[in-house]
């Protein structure tokens, strides 16, 4: 009977302890997890339609125009695509670098419920004209740039006509950062014969980011080289400076594109092309030069044929 006893006793602790597993391990997990409401929040709209992305594509084109999207028109659309702007952000650099909804919208992002993360978020939407200086708080060196160029002068000022911000061409959350082979369809929005504005552009902008590739590539290349003749002992310091210049030179890209003065970047990818070959050169040979063994001539020929005549003459 004891054992009987013990036994139940047993089995009604286990049970116990199980059941206080899965009470716990929920209240644990919900008290962990709030680590960023707007990401709780969002997260669960996820849009998964054709007809949702075609929306979320045409008014984003619309607000990059300044064309408003009426409620009356869109209200229905704008309710199914709400989850839209954290799909788009959840794939962006933004996520990947913890770049979340607070930074640009204001809020408390360890809220714990929806009145209190949403305090200090303005009613109004972000104006376009004011990405620049609110993108510049992180992208120091871009803002610098752009400042001189004379996107952002027709952004300053009052003149009709289009004028590229941050998000007309990075967009607002899914921050894309456009290839080469991009650029030129892009830039043809504005940059065109039907606006009249240097329709020329397109096809350089796409010339000068494509020149890009070439500096990556001559960098590599000397790296590779400085890497092996420095591993058999040769001083390479001469190269290794080349190399630095021209490795500065592609740092600094990203940010000299924002001038938007393509002869000016254009420049600077070819003075890095040029430090980057420098480099190349300036690496020591390793190769000894031998010199080549050279053919016997009629005299050698004579004497060989005289030798074998010889030999032959006194075997018989």
């Amino acid at each position: 009977m004891r054992w009987k006893n013990v036994s139940g006793i047993i089995i009604v602790t286990a049970l116990l302890l199980l059941v206080s597993q899965f009470l716990i391990q929920p209240v644990m997990a919900s008290s962990n997890s709030i680590n960023n409401s707007c990401a709780d929040c969002h997260r669960k709209l996820v849009f998964t339609t054709e007809e949702q992305r075609k929306f979320v594509d045409i008014r984003i084109k619309h607000l990059e125009s300044g064309i408003s999207c009426s409620i009356v028109c869109h209200e229905d659309k704008l309710n199914k695509s709400i989850a839209s702007t954290y799909a788009m952000w959840s794939i962006s650099t933004h996520a990947l670098f913890e770049v979340t909804c607070d930074k640009c919208h204001g809020g408390n992002k360890l809220a714990n419920t929806k009145t209190e993360a949403h305090v200090g978020i303005s009613n109004k939407s972000i104006v376009r004209a004011v990405t620049p200086e609110m993108c510049g708080k992180c992208h120091v060196p871009e803002l610098e740039e752009f400042k001189s160029s004379s996107h952002f002068k027709k952004l300053e000022s009052t003149e009709e006509g289009p004028a590229p911000a941050c998000v007309t061409c990075h967009q607002a959350h899914s921050v894309r950062v456009l290839t080469s082979s991009e650029i030129e369809d892009f830039c043809s929005n504005c940059h065109n014969r039907i606006t009249g504005i240097d329709p020329a552009v397109p096809k350089k902008a796409e010339a000068a980011l494509s020149s890009v590739k070439e500096l990556q590539n001559e960098i590599a290349k000397a790296r590779s080289l400085i890497i092996t003749t420095k591993s058999k002992g040769e001083n390479v310091k001469e190269a290794e400076a080349s190399l630095e210049s021209a490795r500065s030179v592609l740092k600094h890209i990203p940010s000299v594109w924002h001038r938007f003065n393509l002869s000016y970047f254009e420049t600077e990818v070819q003075k890095g092309i040029s430090d980057a070959k420098n480099a190349e050169k300036h690496v020591p040979s390793t190769e000894k030069t031998t010199e080549p063994a050279k053919s016997p001539g009629f005299e050698g020929l004579l004497l060989i044929t005289g030798l074998i005549a010889i030999y032959l003459l006194k075997r018989h």
